[in-house]
């Protein structure tokens, strides 16, 4: 057994909060791996800015705040040289780049990077290609995708094709405001029957009119009512709400955003069987296989008629949703947990290493 602590101070959550409340990407894989390793029999604690110190599914939830012990087995910090010295003394320090590498060079981070030589463990194939040369040098990198949580994987096929509604499923500052002109302007006129339903992680409050809200920002101005009125912005949702309405879906349409390197919602929701029209963005091309499991492309009116295909042809839906459902299940937690492991703590004492 070893003793685990990971860092990380991105938003307010613990453990309780991947079943009860929306969360993003970082949150999910951190609850989802420190519970993993957990299960392996590790000593796992989180530090992050929660407000109570917890145990919740074997994980020990501890807020910042308060002080962690001097050395631990294994230091894990989620993407911040700033948390590299948290931990004063691990026996082995690892960074989580859960999101694009290139802070890590920074002039205000890359001191730090070589003072502390953390491993870094990548998430994507995109972070490999701009891993910058001016950190030091891994080769081969560590690069161990996010796993997925048990009950989306290992779906039967849809009895029949979905109606044609598509999904939106993450923060609207991820290029949300253009995606809808593209349903509205070149979508919506030859599919006037479709359905656009938008989920995320927002700050409305229940009485706001989000076409109030975000009119000009997250959202386009000027739409006409008939135009908004296939467009349906749904309230926040847990995330068995939100699994259930992807499922659901005809597909999930998706512009992306250049600080992505995982991408939860098209993963999920691949692995869901949900055929996918995306961006050549960031880390996007590497989770929908091209004419596959949905489509990549660049140009909007490309991107549209992607769309419109997949809306009109059932056949097409049929052979994209069947071959998400076989190539795109990804790898459950426990084989992250395991494989974490044989990457990075198989060469730690007998002693700390855990049972198989």
């Amino acid at each position: 057994m070893a003793t685990i602590i990971i860092a990380d101070d991105t938003l307010a959550y613990d453990g309780t909060f991947l079943e009860t409340r929306p969360i993003g990407g970082t949150e999910n894989a951190v609850i989802n791996f420190a519970r993993a390793m957990a299960r392996r029999g590790h000593q796992v604690t989180a530090y992050t800015n929660c407000q109570r110190d917890i145990e919740h599914e074997g994980v020990r939830w501890v807020p910042l705040r308060d002080s962690p012990p001097q050395t631990c087995d294994l230091y894990i910090a989620c993407q911040h040289p700033r948390l590299f010295g948290f931990v004063p003394k691990p026996r082995r320090l690892v960074v989580w780049v859960v999101w694009q590498p290139n802070h890590l060079k920074h002039y205000k981070n890359i001191l730090k990077v070589w003072w502390h030589r953390p491993i870094p463990v990548l998430i994507s194939r995109y972070q490999v290609g701009i891993y910058s040369p001016f950190l030091p040098p891994r080769n081969p990198h560590i690069v161990l995708p996010h796993g997925l949580a048990d009950d989306i994987r290992g779906l039967p096929p849809l009895a029949n094709p979905p109606p044609p509604e598509v999904i939106f499923a993450s923060n609207p500052t991820r290029n949300l405001k253009p995606l809808v002109q593209i349903f509205a302007d070149r979508i919506l006129p030859r599919r006037p029957d479709a359905l656009f339903h938008i989920y995320g992680i927002h700050d409305l409050k229940p009485d706001d009119d989000p076409w109030q809200v975000w009119s000009g920002t997250f959202l386009p101005a000027g739409l006409s009512e008939t135009t908004r009125a296939a467009i349906r912005i749904h309230p926040t949702a847990s995330r068995a709400e939100l699994m259930a309405a992807v499922r659901r879906s005809r597909m999930m349409l998706y512009l992306g955003h250049k600080v992505e390197a995982f991408c939860f919602s098209l993963a999920e929701a691949q692995a869901m069987g949900v055929p996918c029209v995306v961006a050549p963005v960031a880390v996007l091309p590497e989770r929908v296989i091209d004419g596959v499991t949905g489509y990549v492309r660049a140009d909007p009116q490309d991107f549209a008629d992607a769309a419109l295909a997949l809306l009109s042809d059932d056949a097409l839906w049929r052979r994209q949703h069947e071959s998400a459902l076989k190539l795109q299940q990804g790898m459950s937690w426990d084989e992250h947990a395991a494989r974490f492991e044989a990457a990075v703590m198989s060469d730690l004492d007998p002693q700390v290493r855990a049972h198989p």
